[in-house]
């Protein structure tokens, strides 16, 4: 379950939960992705560290799941979804057929950079020395100290300038990835009609009809609330209990009061 202020909103807290494995990798994909935008607003050592830890995680997580595959399957499959919307009459007066065509151009696009036999997502930053070194080391606590690793240390005091384009040609063939996960997350979170419920002692669970399983779970809290939910769920039902989090010295347990919370079911 991710936590995410909300951008037009900063008195809300938008907590998310994947439904099935692909939604899972993309949100982490996208989170780890968040981390490097955040280390890249203020340049200093620790933060070239972080973000090089940070890449090294993605391509990882690229090798370990397959990630690249799963986003093609999902791209296609989204295209799909568009091309029915685009077809059925029944959905003609409420279809920005405009907003459609681009998006069908932006995956079109993605897939062609994804399907290139060629594209091995990650290469780039698994084939370059200084990175392959940094990579042995940062499992041993304090392993990546300036005594062990002086060839970093050189870098590290490079220009600004220099270290920032390095971070970008190292992460070059990522992009397609980023951009990729960027736009699946984006449409599959403005799939959803949000509702107002209500939880009765702290419970919630709801069944999901259709043929098409709920993909992701967002619950929107105002942050002054002193619960959150803990969401669990596979394709069709997810229960939502809310719990006490204010004292985090001692284990949470669900609240006896009604809440009243909005929710998303993002079925695309």
């Amino acid at each position: 379950m991710t936590p995410i202020m909300d951008q037009e909103n900063n008195k809300n807290i938008i907590y998310e939960h994947p439904m099935n494995e692909r939604i899972r990798n993309l949100l982490r994909i996208e989170h780890l992705y968040k981390n490097i935008e955040n280390c890249l607003k203020e340049d200093s050592e620790q933060n070239c560290r972080t973000i090089l830890e940070v890449l090294l995680q993605i391509s990882e997580l690229l090798v370990r799941s397959d990630i690249k595959n799963e986003i093609i399957k999902e791209l296609k499959r989204q295209l799909d979804v568009f091309n029915v919307l685009r077809s059925n009459d029944e959905y003609g007066n409420y279809i920005d057929i405009d907003r459609l065509n681009a998006l069908d151009n932006r995956i079109d696009e993605q897939l062609k950079n994804l399907q290139d036999l060629s594209y091995d997502p990650g290469k780039v930053l698994r084939d370059n020395e200084l990175v392959r070194i940094f990579n042995q080391r940062i499992n041993i606590p304090g392993g990546t100290c300036n005594f062990d690793l002086p060839r970093l240390h050189y870098w590290l005091e490079e220009s600004e300038f220099k270290r920032k384009q390095d971070l970008i040609d190292w992460s070059s063939d990522l992009v397609p990835i980023k951009e990729s996960t960027n736009i699946l997350l984006n449409n599959i979170r403005k799939s959803s009609t949000p509702t107002h419920e209500n939880a009765e002692s702290g419970f919630y669970h709801k069944q999901i009809g259709g043929n098409t399983p709920c993909q992701l779970i967002r619950v929107i809290m105002n942050s002054s609330s002193p619960y959150y939910p803990d969401i669990s769920g596979v394709k069709h039902r997810f229960t939502v209990r809310f719990m006490e989090g204010q004292n985090s010295n001692i284990r949470s347990t669900q609240i006896d009061n009604d809440i009243h919370f909005e929710l998303h079911c993002c079925i695309l």
